[in-house]
């Protein structure tokens, strides 16, 4: 593959390489080398890996398609959401130009922070397949035993990894979404080294800043604001029960907050919330698939040193100390919001202006288009036969199970269940798109009808 990218033999670009991969995963692997006298690792995509990464996305897409035909619910809606975010995802992770430019903006976000290291991009061996990195040595973060060898605060360390990853969220925009131990090492002076920058998620300036605020609110115990926040978010619904997801949210917060309980009893309690927030339509946005991702892996990393290790009561300390800085907005976005208004505004003036003007000339025209009354009454009419159906197979069925109980017959059992699962078969598993093919027909009829008769009214 090297070689290929290159049209050079080895030997001639690295004045050493190891054939023995010091790291292999499902898209590439890594490569000891050493380039000008300096130890730098080399990685490279395996071959043949971007065909077999379309060809199962486009099975995926198929499965998802298939099941939200069958089964148009919001559930399979969020998996259609992640399979495309990820799609997304995967495509800059095989483009290894695009991983140097993410590893490079890293740098240039972390170059104050005395606590990271992110390794040096060597630009002139970058290509789409072939990635060059100048070589660190540590210990993965997870290794505990080799850490306290060392003779580090791991303590510190993990504030170190929190307030490192809450920065990338909350201030950078731009964070590491593939937390896993691999790619987190401890050197020996107990500094974070960050490495494999081909999943980076970026966050647009104004979800950041929902995030902080969300935060916030969760951190002060602030509930009402704390749902408001998730719904401008758009993980919840504004139009479903507050008041009981804000009787779940508070049980869950003042589970975080003891210091010590059972883990039967902690299982016990996520069992009840969890089967209560199941019953709510939440959803998760495409830019918050890989933070929630994210969050989950680093809660585990702690759970490695602190086996009561708690990501909310335990991180919300350390995330505090970042609140003030994620919170301030820049003055140049100050005034393009001002900007943005304003220019709205004229636009609402000259609209209203318009509107005025074809009112003087009564050329102002309010219309109730028949065939909007067609389509509804095609819904209407559809609900009502599902009801209907519901009803009548319901019937069926406690009718078929009466007669069994009076005279036994199992085949009558069967039956009269089996015809009544036949109705609510066609009536919940079929798309509601083909029992409105006839209202849809009716309603392109009636519209055709219209602008024949009344070509002014088009």
């Amino acid at each position: 593959m090297i070689e290929s990218e290159f049209n050079k033999p080895v030997g001639e670009l690295f004045e050493s390489f190891s054939e023995q991969s010091i790291a292999a995963a499902s898209l590439g692997q890594v490569h000891r080398a050493v380039l000008n006298g300096e130890d730098v690792v080399v990685k490279v995509l395996r071959p043949g890996i971007e065909k077999l990464i379309y060809m199962d996305m486009r099975i995926l897409r198929i499965i998802v398609d298939f099941m939200f035909w069958v089964f148009p619910v919001h559930e399979v809606k969020i998996l259609e959401i992640i399979i495309q975010e990820f799609s997304k995802i995967i495509r800059e992770e095989i483009d290894l130009l695009k991983e140097a430019e993410n590893a490079i903006q890293f740098k240039e976000n972390f170059k104050d922070n005395q606590n990271v290291i992110i390794p040096e991009v060597y630009l002139e061996l970058n290509k789409r397949k072939v990635l060059v990195l100048k070589y660190y040595k540590g210990v993965k973060i997870d290794q505990i035993d080799e850490l306290q060898k060392l003779n580090l605060d791991i303590k510190k360390i993990l504030e170190n990894l929190i307030l490192l990853y809450s920065h990338q969220v909350l201030i950078d925009g731009l964070f590491h979404a593939d937390p896993h131990p691999g790619n987190i090492l401890v050197n020996d002076e107990g500094k974070i080294i960050l490495l494999d920058f081909g999943m980076v998620i970026k966050i647009d300036e104004s979800t950041k800043r929902e995030l902080a605020k969300t935060a916030i609110a969760g951190a002060n115990r602030k509930y009402d604001e704390l749902i408001e926040g998730l719904s401008r978010l758009g993980v919840i619904d504004p139009d479903m029960n507050l008041s009981v997801l804000k009787d779940a949210t508070e049980t869950m917060m003042d589970i975080f907050d003891k210091k010590k309980i059972s883990k039967k009893r902690v299982k016990e309690i996520s069992n009840e919330i969890f089967n209560t927030f199941y019953h709510f339509p939440l959803y998760l946005p495409s830019n918050l698939v890989y933070l929630f991702k994210t969050a989950v892996l680093i809660e585990g990393i702690g759970i490695k040193y602190d086996p009561d290790f708690n990501g909310i009561k335990d991180g919300t300390p350390i995330v505090k100390k970042i609140f003030g800085q994620a919170l301030k907005e820049p003055k140049v976005e100050i005034f393009d919001l001002i900007y943005g208004k304003v220019k709205d505004l004229y636009k609402l003036s000259q609209n209203l202006e318009k509107v005025m003007r074809l009112a003087e000339r009564e050329q102002f025209k309010v219309r109730l288009h028949p065939v909007d009354i067609a389509w509804l009454e095609g819904i209407f009419g559809y609900m009502f036969r599902r009801i209907m159906v519901s009803i009548t197979a319901t019937s069926i069925a406690l009718v078929g199970a009466i007669l069994y109980l009076r005279i036994e017959s199992i085949w009558l059992l069967f039956i009269s269940f089996g015809f009544a699962g036949f109705l609510l078969l066609i009536t919940f598993v079929l798309p509601a798109r083909r029992v409105f093919s006839s209202s849809e027909w009716h309603r392109r009829r009636v519209e055709k009808e219209i602008e024949e008769k009344f070509p002014f009214l088009s």
